[in-house]
């Protein structure tokens, strides 16, 4: 029996109270109970906010940490000279996306936040226009729009249960995008794929349109991959640099999503041109991961796979039974199995309108009164968000039902 075999999804495990946990995600600070719309978190609320994982690391990953430790010196790093960490990243994708990699055009970069901004900052002028696909994770409207540039909305058109494809499921306004990066101001756009929050992979004949229409009037990509090996059984990524070698791209990789390594912040960008990777250097300045980072990334892209690959499974069922659940006890909330990421995306419309009840009240019923955090729609769109929900569901599955329970309790009629 291998060691990842020996992992225990289901185990709850203590990440607000014990004393080496330090987790945003289960903190009860005020500055992140303001970030969530509470007046103040208490031991009984469920946190299901944040894409961060509760489940334990790899055992692979903790072994090379450990060993790390044992080293017992912990100074200035450089993967520089060393070769085991690029080709740790360049065999990962080879062997699970058949995806090969320059890793003379790869960079690391201390978290994708960090990237997206580094990347406005050195693609663009204050005053240029940023194309981003709402409803999209946050970041992505901050990024643009703290360091003086302009948000170009190319609004996700959202299909519903008249259409053949079915409710909540999303495609791209191909012609919106067309007109957007026409723009004289339009330098910039960033993608997600897999999409957060609405969870779609976007098709090889999506991702080469899109890098025509940008490639054709002059408009970079940002390509937001790291959610790329979190996909339902049966689905395939597709990186746009991989399908579309003709766009100027710079696709932004990491082991935080699959492995749940956000605190140890490594993400590795790829550019599309070593041009690029130089002006994106200028703005990065000195940037070096921790040696845990290291040995961590190698160790997962090395020896992590089984695990990935079990997790999945496990986050499969997970998505299931939430919608089985909502199914059977609130079928008036929509709800689709995304293909791929971890996150659920609800519009609770239907249930409010039937309610007499606005977002205001149904952000109180879900955060106050059943205590389960969730992650408001008007965050990722704020025109049309504002019945919907976001739900990230790696969590133990006890955990994840008992939150389902009482969001069904508090929206009863």
């Amino acid at each position: 029996m291998t060691q990842e075999k020996c992992i225990d999804f289901d185990q709850v495990i203590d990440r607000r109270h014990d004393a080496y946990s330090y987790s945003s995600k289960w903190s009860t600070s005020r500055e992140i109970a303001e970030h969530c719309g509470l007046r103040e978190i208490i031991d009984d609320h469920i946190a299901l906010f944040t894409a961060d994982m509760d489940f334990r690391c790899a055992p692979a990953i903790l072994d090379a940490l450990h060993a790390t430790v044992d080293h017992g010196i912990f100074g200035y790093s450089t993967i520089d000279g060393c070769p085991a960490y690029a080709d740790a990243v360049r065999d990962w994708f080879a062997r699970r996306d058949q995806w090969t990699i320059n890793t003379d055009l790869m960079l690391y970069c201390p978290g994708t936040v960090r990237a997206l901004e580094y990347a406005v900052e050195a693609f663009t002028e204050p005053g240029d226009g940023v194309i981003i696909q709402r409803p999209v994770y946050p970041p992505f409207t901050h990024s643009v729009e703290e360091l003086g540039r302009n948000v170009l909305n190319n609004q996700l058109i959202r299909h519903t249960d008249q259409d053949e494809c079915g409710d909540l499921y999303y495609t791209m306004d191909f012609d919106g995008l067309e007109e957007l990066a026409r723009r004289d101001d339009a330098k910039l756009m960033i993608l997600c794929n897999p999409h957060n929050p609405v969870g779609r992979v976007w098709s090889v004949d999506e991702l080469v349109r899109v890098a025509d229409i940008c490639t054709r009037n002059g408009v970079m990509i940002i390509a937001d991959e790291i959610h790329g090996d979190l996909l339902r059984a049966g689905v395939k990524v597709h990186h746009l640099a991989q399908v579309a070698p003709h766009a100027r791209v710079m696709t932004c990789t990491a082991v935080n999503k699959t492995f749940n390594l956000a605190g140890l912040a490594a993400t590795n960008l790829v550019f599309s041109d070593a041009k690029d990777k130089a002006l994106f250097s200028r703005v990065l300045g000195h940037a070096e991961p921790s040696p845990f980072a290291i040995s961590a990334v190698i160790a997962a892209y090395n020896q992590g796979e089984e695990w990935v690959d079990r997790c999945c499974a496990y986050i499969d069922r997970n998505i299931d039974d939430v919608i089985d659940f909502f199914g059977r006890e609130l079928p008036d909330v929509g709800v689709r199995r995304p293909e791929g990421t971890y996150i659920l995306w609800f519009d609770f419309t239907h249930r409010c309108n039937a309610l007499g009840i606005d977002g205001d009240e149904l952000h109180r019923r879900i955060y106050e009164e059943a205590k389960v955090i969730l992650q408001d729609g008007l965050n990722f769109d704020p025109d049309g968000g504002e019945f919907f929900q976001r739900m990230c569901v790696p969590s133990p599955r006890s955990v994840l039902m008992e939150a389902c329970e009482r969001i069904a309790a508090v929206l009863a009629e």
